[in-house]
């Protein structure tokens, strides 16, 4: 009897173990950082922001002028009213082969490491106060140079404090990959194969007839979206 207790006990044991660790595993998948938080940026303004998903990839040329032309300028007109949220994958491919990732970008394999570099910022930097944006606005306008990750973060004060994280972020394979396979995974399922790259699509919703719009005026594709428009913006 005192056996058969002991026995009952110590399988006991076991089972808890056994499920605590997998409740521990499934913990440490859960707490992975979303890929961009903009949904969570406090409002600064009484109305409601709208999200400004961009869809891009690092050495694309139509991609560095929407940055430079665009969106940079704009950034401090449209933070009140504006999440602005960035998906750097393009028109690259993935293929999963023994295990891992692989990518193919259009311009080769400095534009797949440029891309994950641009996932890890995501990752690591904070969206408030468009400190994110304007990292990725310096990032893409800078992207001919060889070393632009660390320049930006040395020229705007990030770099004690974020450039370690985002390099850490860069060469841990397993994380670096599984951002960048969600965002292609987020561009198959947001954009049609028919659109082109850059994208500009406005609260997850992709609309054809704006895209050229977009690259030359962005802000006043925003302003279509803003209600009630606000006065000397829109």
């Amino acid at each position: 009897m005192i056996a058969s207790t002991a026995f009952s006990v110590i399988f006991l044991l076991v089972i808890i173990t056994k499920t605590s660790s997998m409740d521990l595993a499934g913990a440490k998948k859960v707490l992975i950082k979303p890929l961009y938080d903009v949904p969570h940026v406090e409002n600064q303004n009484s109305a409601p922001k709208i999200t400004v998903s961009i869809y891009y990839d690092s050495l694309c040329l139509d991609s560095v002028d929407l940055f430079k032309d665009q969106i940079g300028p704009n950034l401090a007109k449209f933070q009140k009213y504006v999440n602005f949220d960035f998906v750097p994958f393009g028109n690259a491919d993935k293929k999963l082969f023994e295990g891992k990732w692989f990518f193919k970008c259009k311009k080769g394999l400095t534009e797949c490491m440029k891309n994950k570099w641009q996932a890890c910022s995501i990752h690591v930097l904070p969206s408030k106060l468009q400190i994110l944006a304007n990292y990725l606005v310096c990032y893409m306008s800078s992207t001919g140079e060889r070393h632009s990750g660390y320049q930006c973060t040395r020229n705007m004060g990030l770099y004690d404090e974020y450039y370690g994280k985002i390099k850490k972020c860069f060469i841990n394979r397993e994380l670096s990959d599984s951002l960048m396979v969600q965002y292609s995974n987020r561009t198959q399922s947001v954009l049609p194969r028919s659109a082109q790259i850059p994208s500009v699509v406005i609260n997850g919703v992709y609309n054809e007839n704006e895209q050229d719009e977009a690259k030359y005026n962005i802000a006043n594709v925003i302003c279509k979206y803003l209600h009630p428009k606000p006065a000397g913006i829109c």
